[in-house]
């Protein structure tokens, strides 16, 4: 057989490439593996390792590895705030706080992500996107999970009484004034110790009374008629009216006051959306709790803080893409419905709130639809922290009975004003 060094190279070429092919399609390469960086409690992780799991069966070239944080915001955050600064691209995909958007952007340290998204996309998900999530016009995250302030109270007591859910703060008084002179339980149960929580608290009370922070203008409106009024009424809860517990501004904490509402202690319960799910779980409360926006003043309207959570992509990452396309699957109506069901998270696409069954699992959430149309943000600012340290600091005197309400307002205006000043000239 005569040798055909021509055919030879011909074939031998064929067989390099159909290698390098195979190679380069079938592999997962090392610019494929993204890591998904979360803080979140133990059946959150579980269910999210469920939807990672269906993700790489549909997406083979890509391999998800978590990096599970500790549970508390501020450990979280603390993290964060090391890691990207040190301009690491470790990190792919994260999950962040609401708060942390404008501080985080402004570092430089998430990807903008106007490349990814069109305006229509932009559309399906609920108004906090361009609210909370936009700065200097470049859209910086995706809304993964809504949270918003609601009311929860004992509807065995309330029908007991032949009662209804409180639509103002004054009706809310009256019912826990009548109740509480025959039940042993306390009135009303809020976040008052000094910390994020007592923050959101007060800007719901605010809102229900046409009150603000900073104005569409960039004002600093803290200073108001409006603000004492729902300052004062903080006050009053804990100290006048005594249907809150002494120990509100000291200990009270979502899951503290949770777990006092949950051993039968509460009638009334300012907590997020999360709580509904496990007093369905506790044989105790099951069919005992409803659900309502929460109480406003006489000439206002219900206010709810938002609080949920937002997947953001680090823009050192080596992997956009890849990112991208788990973050459009974490987002989808099919993966948030799969979390609302398994994890009563409230959802961030319109679609979904007129999902039957996921209603008929979550009854909550037309309170939460509601809410979102008159919902409050904190200031979506770089500073933000600095605001909400002192806002932490002067409303907790006044609810621990150290400080006027008025003195705290001037106090907390002044404050806020020389944070402004100083990062403007930063």
């Amino acid at each position: 057989m005569k040798f055909n060094i021509k055919k030879t190279i011909i074939v031998s070429v064929y067989i390099t490439v159909g290698l390098w092919i195979a190679y380069t399609f079938l592999q997962t390469k090392e610019t494929d593996k993204i890591i998904f960086s979360i803080g979140a409690g133990t059946k959150e992780i579980r269910c999210i390792k469920t939807l990672i799991e269906r993700f790489e069966a549909e997406n083979p070239a890509i391999k998800v590895t978590l990096n599970v944080l500790p549970a508390p915001t501020d450990q979280q955050h603390h993290y964060y705030l090391t890691t990207l600064g040190s301009k690491t691209g470790d990190i792919d995909v994260m999950r962040i706080d609401t708060i942390w958007v404008a501080e985080f952007a402004s570092a430089c340290w998430l990807e903008s992500l106007d490349s990814f998204i069109n305006s229509e996309e932009r559309g399906s998900f609920i108004p906090i996107i361009e609210k909370n999530n936009v700065l200097r016009n470049k859209l910086y995250a995706i809304p993964w999970n809504a949270n918003t302030g609601i009311l929860y109270y004992r509807k065995d007591l309330l029908d007991t009484y032949n009662l209804n859910p409180p639509e103002t703060w004054e009706e809310l008084i009256d019912i826990c004034t009548k109740i509480t002179a025959h039940e042993s339980v306390f009135g009303y149960l809020w976040q008052g110790k000094q910390y994020e929580g007592l923050v959101c608290n007060f800007i719901e009370f605010i809102g229900s009374s046409k009150g603000g922070i900073i104005d569409d203008q960039g004002r600093l409106i803290v200073n108001s008629v409006q603000n004492k009024m729902a300052l004062d009424l903080m006050h009053d809860l804990i100290w006048k009216y005594r249907i809150s517990p002494p120990n509100t501004h000291s200990e009270l904490m979502e899951e503290s006051s949770r777990h006092l509402f949950q051993q039968g202690k509460g009638l009334f319960l300012r907590n997020w959306t999360y709580v509904w799910e496990l007093c369905q779980e506790d044989p105790s409360m099951k069919n005992k709790v409803g659900v309502s926006q929460l109480p406003r003043f006489f000439d206002g309207k219900p206010a709810s803080v938002y609080g949920g959570w937002h997947l953001a992509i680090n823009a050192y990452s080596r992997n956009k893409k890849q990112a991208w396309q788990f973050i459009e699957f974490l987002t989808s109506p099919k993966a948030q419905k799969e979390l609302a069901m398994n994890l009563s998270w409230a959802p961030t696409r319109h679609v979904l709130y007129n999902d039957p069954e996921l209603i008929q699992k979550l009854p909550f959430l037309p309170i939460v639809g509601m809410a979102l149309k008159n919902v409050r943000i904190r200031p979506n600012l770089p500073y933000y922290q600095w605001l909400s340290d002192v806002l932490q600091k002067y409303i907790n005197k006044v609810i621990a009975n150290q400080m006027r309400s008025e003195e705290a307002l001037i106090t907390i205006h002044k404050e806020l004003e020389g944070i402004r000043n100083e990062f403007a000239e930063d």
